[in-house]
């Protein structure tokens, strides 16, 4: 039989075909043993363990590892391959497509990924700092803020309770520091250093925090209604608010001036990413 007439032998296609199947066959079920192989080397140990705690300080978790007993190292072994084991298993049902929380993660890994790679070395010189000082100073000013002392009166003392104090305070010339010696136990502090109306009103109320911002130094002025009760308030200083000197606020400047050109450089590399990419639209968008 010449061979023209065996390539049109139906017997003949069949054994090829039955050939390539062993192949492929034999090809994956080769693929499967090592899909099937969980290889850990002692830099895998040291991931696991950095990233089971959370802390990653190489030099430490590798002196650790050196000095586990077998038996902690065994066990740290089987919990690395078993988290191995259930990362490919979930992969392999497509949980990391399924569950918005681990795309959202991977997401954040590929951020973290990119702004290290595309600012690593970045660097800011003195002129960079004072540039967005000046044009962020809005930022660094301080709210107007009070200091002061007081003396608490509770529920159910009365503004006449209060006002009664109030006259004797003034009449003895009572100092800060022995206003402790009339005060009933207050919730928070009974001395506050340039305190802001944010944490006026968080420790009083909103009516205290607007009487007492107005009140100028000097005397024990009073009393004072809060949500506690009353208060006989002796101003020691108060400040406007002030835009602070740029010497006095480098080093936040600096990480804050950092921070945005991070932000700037990732969007870039983002931006530019995903301009290689085609995105389609499906036809109801």
């Amino acid at each position: 039989m010449t061979f023209a007439k065996w390539r049109r032998e139906p017997l003949v296609h069949f054994l090829l075909a039955g050939v390539a199947m062993f192949v492929v066959a034999s090809w994956w079920e080769g693929g499967s043993e090592d899909a099937n192989t969980i290889r850990l080397e002692e830099e895998d140990l040291l991931n696991f363990m950095q990233g089971r705690a959370q802390v990653y300080d190489a030099p430490t978790f590798d002196a650790l590892l050196a000095k586990m007993p077998a038996e902690e190292r065994d066990a740290l072994i089987r919990d690395a391959a078993q988290q191995e084991m259930l990362y490919r298993e979930g992969q392999a049902l497509g949980l990391a497509e399924a569950d918005p929380l681990v795309r959202q993660r991977v997401v954040q890994q590929m951020r973290l990924i990119l702004v290290e790679e595309a600012t690593s070395g970045l660097e800011l010189d003195d002129a960079d700092v004072a540039a967005y000082f000046d044009a962020n100073k809005d930022r660094y000013a301080t709210a107007p803020s009070l200091s002061f002392t007081h003396v608490f009166l509770r529920d159910p003392a009365t503004r006449a309770d209060a006002a009664e104090l109030l006259a004797r305070l003034r009449a003895d010339n009572v100092s800060a520091d022995s206003a402790g010696q009339y005060s009933q136990r207050f919730l928070y502090q009974q001395n506050y250093v340039e305190a802001d109306k944010g944490v006026l009103e968080s420790h009083f109320g909103s009516e205290f925090a607007h009487t007492a911002s107005a009140l100028e130094p000097g005397r024990w002025q009073g009393p004072v209604k809060s949500q506690h009760g009353w208060h006989l308030v002796l101003p020691l200083e108060k400040l406007g608010a002030r835009t602070p000197e740029l010497a006095d606020v480098a080093d936040q400047v600096r990480e804050d001036a950092l921070a945005e050109r991070r932000r700037e450089i990732l969007d870039t590399a983002i931006a530019e990413r995903l301009a290689s990419y085609n995105i389609e639209l499906a036809g109801d968008l």
